[in-house]
């Protein structure tokens, strides 16, 4: 990381080093030189072969890359070579051995770069197995080739058994303050992230609560109006009264919907049973409803019965989408003959709301400010059940919204008719 910062004042901020590659280059440029070190101590102050000592050292040396990518063959094979070494070395009085200093240093930094990058315990198999290897290799030496043991070779083992030990638990420790560093980093990101969804969802909640209180308002007025006119207008005759008594009921409706959803929201825990949700067999009195309040509305069904396989979150989805365009016709076509169409086979139930050009948009749809906003809600509608919206005016000047939705969870049904 110190490197890092030092060059990246001379680099571009696109050009950088990341420390995986400076790790990479420190080890090779490192092994590189303890090949030539180690090779060139071991001829010229143990006399050994040239070619046993640069082969050898080129195999320990290159431990060090291969404990990089293969740690538990870098231990094993850096083992081998701090047996086989010494044996090739003659044993020279004064001089440091079964581990020379090169040496020592070399299978310091394997036990260094195993112990940052592997498991605790291959990292204690290299710091026992390079322990148990020079003192194979006093034993062989002593047997075979007449080496004479001292305590030299014994102090020798355990200096490098100390200066091991020490650097194996350095490395394991600074290896588990990263691991518990990056475990608290990753939580502090998820605690964030529950932070971030947490505080949307409230103000959904509140925004939902203050859109409830603005409506409820609203609504409150229309239904105390509609409720009192045959009162205050004692001349008005039985239909009138009758269509005030309809305004009256569907406002109460709407207030009652309201308060139920708003009690959700503000119940996060709460197990109270709510209020069985339409289905899209509740349909026909959605249009009876309409018919009443005087709109040309019809309705056609067609097609093999679903609603025993119907999931209800279809349902609920098919009668919104209904809801929605039925109430769009309304407010943007004026006097327009409105059709229903619902038909059911083949996995799937597809409906189309249909209806004529009519009078033009009511006073009311002249002046909203954010239209389209249907549109979007039904197609999120049969987007979380799996279906689809397609939605456009008819050759005739009228408009259609034509909803798909399956029978099951799957991919929307458009992809699945392009493989049928």
């Amino acid at each position: 990381m110190v490197v890092n910062q030092m060059f990246g004042r001379f680099l571009p901020a696109n050009r950088r080093l990341n420390p995986a590659a400076l790790g990479w280059i420190a080890v090779v440029i490192t092994a590189i030189g303890m090949v030539a070190i180690e090779s060139s101590i071991a001829v010229g102050i143990y006399e050994a072969p040239v070619a046993l000592a640069f082969g050898l050292s080129l195999i320990h040396a290159g431990t060090m890359p291969l404990s990089m990518l293969r740690p538990l063959f870098g231990a094993i094979l850096s083992s081998f070579a701090c047996a086989a070494l010494p044996l090739v070395a003659s044993h020279i009085s004064g001089a440091p051995w079964p581990w020379m200093v090169p040496a020592l240093i070399t299978q310091i930094l394997v036990i260094l770069i195993i112990g940052l990058r592997a498991h605790w315990g291959i990292a204690l198999s290299a710091v026992l197995g390079s322990i148990g290897a020079s003192v194979l290799a006093v034993v062989i030496g002593r047997w075979l080739f007449g080496h004479e043991s001292s305590d030299s070779a014994i102090i020798n083992i355990m200096i490098y058994a100390c200066i091991a030990g020490g650097i194996y638990v350095a490395a394991v420790v600074v290896q588990q303050w990263n691991l518990i560093r990056s475990q608290l980093l990753q939580e502090q990101e998820n605690t964030a992230a529950e932070h971030s969804k947490r505080v949307t969802i409230e103000e959904k909640a509140r925004i939902a609560r203050e859109l409830h209180d603005i409506v409820a308002h609203s609504m409150s007025i229309i239904n105390i109006q509609a409720s009192s006119a045959p009162f205050r207008h004692p001349g008005i005759d039985a239909d009138v009264t009758k269509e005030f008594e309809d305004i009256s009921t569907s406002a109460r409706a709407a207030l009652t919907e309201m308060r139920g959803l708003l009690s959700v929201l503000r119940n996060d825990d709460s197990t109270h049973e709510l209020a069985p949700q339409p289905k899209l067999s509740d349909v026909e009195a959605l249009v009876d409803h309409a018919r009443h309040a005087g709109v040309h509305v019809s309705l056609e069904r067609s097609g093999e019965p679903v609603e025993a396989q119907l999931r209800e979150s279809t349902g609920l989805a098919g009668y919104r989408i209904i809801q929605e365009a039925l109430s769009n016709a309304i407010r943007h076509a004026r006097n327009s003959h409105i059709t229903i169409r619902i038909r059911s086979g083949g996995g799937a139930v597809r409906i189309s709301v249909t209806n004529t050009r009519g009078d033009g948009p009511s006073e009311v749809a002249q002046h909203e400010s954010h239209r389209g906003q249907g549109l979007v809600g039904m197609r999120e509608r049969a987007g979380s059940v799996g279906g689809e919206i397609r939605s456009g005016e008819t050759g005739t000047g009228g408009f259609e919204v034509e909803a798909v939705l399956p029978l099951s969870l799957t991919e929307p049904q458009s992809k699945r008719d392009e493989r049928a």
